[in-house]
C-alpha cells in the first residue's frame, strides 16, 4: 500500500500530464483507484480531491472543439447547420460525437423547434450553462493573446459576441433594463440588459429600444468608437429604427470590450472575412491597406489570404484612406472610382493590381451608367 506523500505525487503528476492530454480518462480512473487502495484516513486535506474533481470536469469537456461548441450553444439554440458554419474547421463525424458526449454527460439536449421552423436543434442544459462563467473567464483571459487574425483563421461575428460578453462591465448597465437589436450582415442578435447583467442571444428582440442594421467592419468600428454612429448614419453604412439615445447606450455596452481591445485588430479580421476567393484564383500579390495610422496588409495566394498588421515592402497596390471611407468601400455605399475622385482615396503601385485588390475584396471600381 502506498503511504500518501506517494498518493499526492501521483494526483500532481496527474495534473502535469493533463497539459500535453486533455480528455484522456485513463489517468483519473487510476488515481481513484489508488486513492481508494490508500484510503480517506490517508489522504488529508482537500488538495487531492480538488485535483481530481477537476481532472474529471476536463475528462467532460477538455476535448478538442468540445468548449467551443459550448461557447456557440450560449448564444441560444442551434442547428447543425448552424453549428458547422460556427466552427470552420470541425468535421461532420467530429462535431456529431462531440454533441454525443455533451448529451451524455447531461449539457445538452436535443430538441424539436415548433412550426413554423420545425427544425431539431441544439441547446445547453442548466448544467450547460453553468459553464457560462467559466467560458467568459477563459475568453478573458485569451483577450491578453488577440491580435492580427493567423493565416487560416476566419473572423466570424459569433466568435466577437463571446467577447463582448466577456468583457461588459455591471457598471455601466447598473439601473438599466433596455434590449437592443442588431443585424449584422444578414446575422440578427440582441442584446438584453437587466440592472447589471448582460445576455447575448441569436435571433430577433420581439421588443427592442433600437435596431440597428450595418456591416460587421461597421459594426466593429462603431462599438470600438473609431466612428460615430451619426456618421454611419449620414455615410450610409447603418440604419437605425429607435432613438439615437438608446443606440448611444447599446454602444457604451459594446464599447467597454471593443475598445479595451483598440477594435483595430477587428477592423483587420472583418476586411479579410470580406475576401472572396472565387475572385483571387490565379491570384499571388500582397495589398497595403493605410488607415490614417493604422497600416495593415493583405497577402493573397491562389485563393486564400493572409492578414497582418503593419506594412507590406513588396505591396503591388496600396490603398490610402480613412476609416469611414474604408467601410463605405466595404458595404458598397461608394465606388472606388467616386472615392478617388472625392480626394478621400488614393492609391499607388499597379494600377491593375489595385483592380484586383479591389475585386478580391468585393468593392465595387466604378458605378454603372
Amino acid at each position: 500500500m502506498r503511504d500518501r506523500r506517494t498518493a499526492r505525487r501521483v494526483v500532481q503528476r496527474d495534473a502535469v500530464d493533463r497539459g500535453g492530454g486533455v480528455g484522456d480518462g485513463a489517468r483519473v480512473q487510476l488515481v481513484a483507484g489508488d486513492l481508494q487502495a490508500v484510503g480517506a484516513e490517508d489522504v488529508r486535506g482537500p488538495g487531492p480531491l480538488l485535483v481530481l474533481r477537476a481532472a474529471r470536469a476536463l475528462d467532460v469537456i477538455g476535448g478538442r472543439w468540445t468548449l467551443l461548441i459550448v461557447r456557440e450553444l450560449l448564444l441560444g439554440p442551434r442547428r447543425y447547420t448552424d453549428l458547422v458554419a460556427g466552427l470552420p474547421g470541425i468535421g461532420p463525424n467530429v462535431l456529431a460525437e462531440r454533441l454525443r458526449e455533451l448529451r451524455e454527460a447531461g449539457l445538452v439536449n436535443r430538441s424539436r423547434m415548433p412550426p413554423p421552423a420545425a427544425s431539431t436543434v441544439y441547446e445547453l442544459t442548466a448544467l450547460g450553462e453553468a459553464m457560462r462563467p467559466v467560458v467568459d473567464e477563459l475568453t478573458r483571459w485569451g483577450l491578453r493573446f488577440l491580435g492580427a487574425p493567423r493565416p487560416g483563421e476566419r473572423f466570424r461575428l459569433g466568435w466577437l459576441l463571446g467577447c463582448v460578453r466577456a468583457g461588459f462591465r455591471p457598471e455601466l448597465a447598473r439601473g438599466l433594463h433596455e434590449t437592443y437589436e442588431f443585424r449584422v450582415d444578414g446575422d440578427v442578435f440582441h442584446l438584453r440588459v437587466d440592472d447589471g447583467t448582460l445576455d447575448i442571444r441569436h435571433g430577433s428582440a420581439g421588443e427592442a429600444a433600437c435596431v440597428v442594421s450595418t456591416d460587421l467592419t461597421t459594426f466593429i468600428a462603431v462599438g470600438a468608437r473609431l466612428l460615430a454612429v451619426e456618421d454611419a448614419l449620414e455615410r450610409g453604412i447603418a440604419q437605425v429604427e429607435g432613438g439615437l439615445d438608446a443606440v448611444a447606450r447599446a454602444v457604451s455596452i459594446l464599447g467597454a470590450h471593443l475598445e479595451a481591445t483598440h477594435g483595430r485588430y477587428g477592423i483587420i479580421g472583418a476586411v479579410g472575412a470580406a475576401f472572396r476567393p472565387d475572385a483571387a484564383g490565379g491570384v499571388h500579390e500582397t495589398y497595403e491597406f493605410r488607415i490614417g495610422d493604422f497600416l495593415f496588409h493583405a497577402r493573397v495566394d491562389e485563393g486564400t489570404v493572409e492578414m497582418g498588421q503593419g506594412p507590406a515592402p513588396d505591396a503591388a497596390a496600396t490603398l490610402v484612406t480613412d476609416l469611414a471611407t474604408l467601410l463605405q468601400l466595404g458595404a458598397g455605399a461608394l465606388t472606388l472610382e467616386d472615392a478617388f475622385a472625392g480626394g478621400s482615396a488614393t492609391a499607388s503601385g499597379d494600377p491593375e493590381a489595385g483592380l484586383r485588390m479591389a475585386a478580391v475584396f468585393g468593392v465595387t471600381p466604378a458605378g454603372h451608367g
